[in-house]
């Protein structure tokens, strides 16, 4: 099956996979264990999922998410009664993912999403050792209040926090614009330009090419200056 897009070399072994209910990236990285995966943001399609982990011959040993939203985190229940596996989220989304339903029900999406058993990150939470991979949350608030970019190796995980085109302005409840540009301004002075980002949505890049070629989210960092009104 056509289901993913290798990512090797600096940034590990990850496969991408376009969510199909409602579009969004999930991401399969390898760990040091064998026949081991981490999962990063599963959406709503917990079977297409499935299916790529069967045809990868992996086995989810957590699931990561970068915020609550239904399109992340849908499937977490899913995997963590399924497999077992520990599902971790900032504690400041824990509200976010629990009005996933409501959201649903709100762009009119057909699916309904049972709520996992998050493990609670926050702001001091040191990395934690998944499968012999160091995993680092970044709190990135904006985009929803728990927002995390979430670092594994070279590569950075950015949710709706920063993307390779465009901007993750999506005016839902909980959004901060002035947050957000804050988040992105950590990711762009805190990263070398050779990481690589793997967003929600879209393809992937270098931060460095999102620097030179992301015209809307230069803009969105730079607003232009207002105008004084004429005394005329």
């Amino acid at each position: 099956m056509s289901f993913a897009v290798a990512v090797a070399g600096s940034a590990g072994r990850v496969w991408t996979l376009a969510n199909g209910v409602f579009p969004s990236n999930c991401y399969l990285h390898a760990t040091d264990v064998p026949g081991e995966c981490i999962l990063v943001d599963p959406g709503l399609d917990a079977e297409r999922i499935e299916q790529a982990l069967s045809a990868l011959a992996l086995t989810p040993r957590a699931v990561v998410c970068t915020h609550g939203h239904f399109d992340h985190a849908g499937s977490a229940a899913h995997f963590q009664e399924r497999h077992g596996c520990p599902v971790y989220l900032h504690e400041r989304d824990l509200r976010t993912l629990g009005a996933s339903n409501f959201l649903l029900m709100a762009f009119r999406i057909p699916a309904r999403v049972r709520q996992p058993r998050p493990e609670r990150v926050g702001d001091g939470t040191p990395p934690l050792d998944i499968g012999g991979l160091a995993v680092r949350w970044h709190p990135v608030p904006g985009h929803t209040p728990g927002s995390c970019a979430i670092e594994i190796g070279k590569a950075l995980f950015t949710g709706d926090t920063l993307y390779a085109r465009g901007v993750g302005l999506a005016g839902l409840p909980g959004e901060d614009a002035t947050q957000l540009r804050r988040s992105v301004r950590s990711i762009l002075d805190g990263f070398d330009d050779d990481t690589l980002i793997l967003p929600g949505h879209g393809e992937s890049a270098t931060l460095g090419w999102i620097r030179d070629h992301n015209d809307a989210l230069r803009g969105f960092l730079e607003p232009a200056p207002c105008t004084p009104a004429s005394s005329s």
